[in-house]
């Protein structure tokens, strides 16, 4: 039992914690031909599968028609820990093994990142695609919608509690930073939209930047002298050419107008690219594309944008006025199967334009801030009623991260929906805190960081500063509440059933692996330790590839964190497996889903196969590279057979250096 896997010629299941066959210890080694056969018909067949590459933990494949795909079958497959989908990729988590199943996999058919030439068009409903584009355009936004909010937050307390004077250079210089995002939003949304479309990210930065350029803002708002200005359509205008209408509309902080011009961007420029001579096109394709994009922007799909915008906002805000309490409750309770979907990133340009023509929001900021802190006051409802000590242990951790910090993947997934009862409780505790915030008019005034007890600090506002963040306090209280007291009313620990008893009592029970002397893990890199629950990426967090921590790095080498062999290496050197000396199987995986990046940040200083001491350089990575690409940082490290020891005890330090002692395995 004491064994590495791969010298017993044995495997241990890892399909969650909690599992009977997780407990009862190892089953035989995975057979890689028949798992990458059931896989394979299970999510469709050979011909469903128009992509397939792996990363450290992954199989990743495209598929042709994802509602082909079984995903209750795949799960059931033997050496699946579980499936997401995210990015348009159908993600199948293996764990370490993935490389040596894919091997077998791509024996059985075309498969490769550009074999079987996955279809132009992505399958599914034209809403399901355009909410998938949009989401794809607004996530990388992320980071800076939310850093320049929480400077709005601040400077918001700071003038509220007169600390600081709205007119003097400090605030104005402060406010100008924080405001510079969502005044240039535009241009902005140009760039991801050019990077999504794989077209030219210059030209259609041209086209945000003239919806914000100053003088066609004075030029549309009638403020220039000597131009005259009309009516269209009962609306006010000025012209082009003399007869062409142009709708006076404000397009600062819009997001509408650019994402309409979309597909007329890619056509123009793949137009000019087309009709412009070799010889003449460093200069001619550019110029066709601005003066066909121009006057659709300004005169066509510009105006219907604001309109479509303006209307939205007064449909929502009729609703809102009518019935505040059941709209804001209702949105509140459905609002953990929205993220669940990954739609909730499709809302925030809904919460843009409400910040922008309303000056508030409750759509997005106010629901989710009631829906996180139930997912938090679910988890820690099943940690008061369990007896299983990992499952309280796991509770606090997932409850502490949602009520606090807004991370709600680890509650949500790791404890309330895995119990499925402590969701019913999120659910109406959720509801409540919605329906106390649309009855007392809470409002969120500003984006901040993920919706947390924190962002009550976003209420204050409006005529009364204060009164956003007291209700909004009271409805926190009572979303916590009732999502506890339901959840220790509804869960019971799980009992095995009478064929896992009658098993049970014909085994010995399984022992952990008791050790003499404890094993040290040094840190691999210099940064900040995180525990893996706050990793932004669910197979961490959850633990199902195991127990560990995960350092956001100030620096790009990884060291090896003990004496050991390096046991796997990947084409794109974005991570790397050892086994230790004592026998631990570690994972270190630079950044989140860095896989995509195809290797150009990395580089290996080390071979598979090779022995490492303690401290020597195992990666170097290009830190810079991959934030610039938009992905994360964050590097697990992790004990893979963590199930065959006591306890992985994480380090109590925050800031940590490579070398520093990281974890202590006993």
């Amino acid at each position: 039992m004491m064994k590495q896997c791969f010298e017993a010629g044995l495997t241990k299941g890892m399909t969650g914690k909690g599992c009977s066959h997780v407990r009862k210890g190892y089953t035989m080694a995975l057979d890689y031909v028949s798992t990458s056969k059931q896989i394979i018909d299970a999510v469709g067949g050979a011909d469903n599968i128009a992509t397939a590459t792996h990363c450290m933990t992954r199989l990743r494949l495209v598929l042709k028609d994802e509602s082909k795909a079984d995903d209750a079958k795949v799960n059931q497959i033997k050496g699946v820990k579980s499936v997401i989908k995210q990015g348009g990729q159908y993600q199948v988590v293996i764990g370490n093994e993935v490389s040596n199943l894919f091997k077998e996999f791509e024996k059985m058919g075309n498969f490769s990142e550009t074999g079987n030439a996955a279809p132009k068009k992505p399958e599914g409903n034209i809403a399901q695609r355009l909410m998938g584009f949009v989401a794809g355009c607004m996530t990388p936004l992320l980071p800076a919608m939310l850093g320049t909010g929480m400077v709005k937050v601040l400077l918001t307390l700071l003038t509220t509690f007169g600390l600081m004077n709205s007119t003097g250079p400090t605030y104005l210089i402060l406010y100008s930073m924080a405001d510079s995002f969502f005044y240039f939003l535009p241009i902005f949304l140009a760039v991801q939209i050019a990077k999504k479309t794989n077209h030219t990210v210059p030209l259609f930065m041209v086209i945000g930047a003239m919806l914000c350029y100053p003088d066609i803002i004075s030029l549309l708002g009638g403020a220039i002298e000597g131009v005259s200005m009309g009516t269209f359509l009962g609306m006010t205008c000025t012209y082009i050419f003399r007869f062409i209408p142009v709708i006076s509309s404000s397009y600062t902080s819009s997001v509408l107008p650019i994402l309409l011009m979309t597909p007329v961007m890619c056509w123009a420029e793949d137009f000019a690219d087309k009709v412009s001579p070799n010889v003449l096109k460093a200069f001619l394709k550019p110029m066709i594309f601005l003066l066909i994009c121009t006057p659709v922007a300004f005169c066509v799909l510009g105006p219907i944008g604001n309109v479509l915008g303006n209307l939205m906002s007064g449909v929502f805000s009729a609703m809102y006025n009518a019935v505040p309490w059941l709209t804001v409750g209702v949105l509140s309770a459905i609002m953990p199967f929205i993220v669940m979907t990954g739609m909730h990133y499709a809302l925030i340009p809904l919460c843009m334009n409400n910040l922008a023509t309303l000056g508030f929001d409750v759509i997005v900021l106010v629901t989710m801030f009631c829906s996180n802190i139930a997912q938090g006051g679910a988890s820690l409802g099943v940690a008061a009623k369990t007896k299983d000590v990992e499952t309280k242990s796991e509770g606090i951790a997932c409850g502490i991260s949602a009520i606090v910090a807004g991370v709600t993947e680890p509650a949500m997934y790791g404890i309330n929906l895995r119990y499925g009862k402590p969701m019913i409780g999120a659910v109406c505790g959720a509801g409540a805190a919605g329906l106390i915030c649309g009855i007392f008019g809470v409002k969120a005034y500003t984006m901040g960081g993920s919706p947390s007890i924190l962002s009550l600090i976003q209420f204050i506002g409006g005529d009364s500063p204060m009164r956003g963040v007291i209700f909004g306090a009271i409805a926190a209280a009572v979303s916590i509440g009732l999502s506890f007291f339901l959840t220790t009313i509804l869960y019971k620990d799980e009992e095995n059933d009478e064929d896992e008893a009658a098993d049970e009592s014909t085994e010995e029970p399984e022992e952990k692996k008791v050790l003499v002397e404890k094993i040290e893990l040094a840190s691999p890199m210099t940064g900040k330790v995180l525990s893996i629950e706050e990793v932004p990426d669910e197979v961490f967090s959850s633990g199902a590839l195991g127990e560990g921590a995960a350092i956001l790095p100030t620096d790009g080498k990884v060291y090896a964190p003990a004496d050991g062999t390096v046991s796997n290496l990947m084409d794109t050197k974005h991570a790397v497996a050892l086994i230790t000396d004592s026998g631990c199987e570690i994972l270190i995986h630079v950044g989140l889903d860095t896989v995509q990046l195809e290797g150009k940040p990395f580089e290996y200083h080390v071979t598979e196969g090779q022995k490492v001491k303690k401290g020597d350089l195992l990666i170097t990575a290009d830190l810079k590279m991959i934030t610039d690409a938009g992905y994360k940082t964050h590097t697990p490290v992790l004990v893979t057979n963590s199930d065959d020891y006591v306890s992985v005890k994480i380090t109590e330090t925050t800031d940590i250096k490579a070398g520093d002692e990281l974890m202590t395995i006993c």
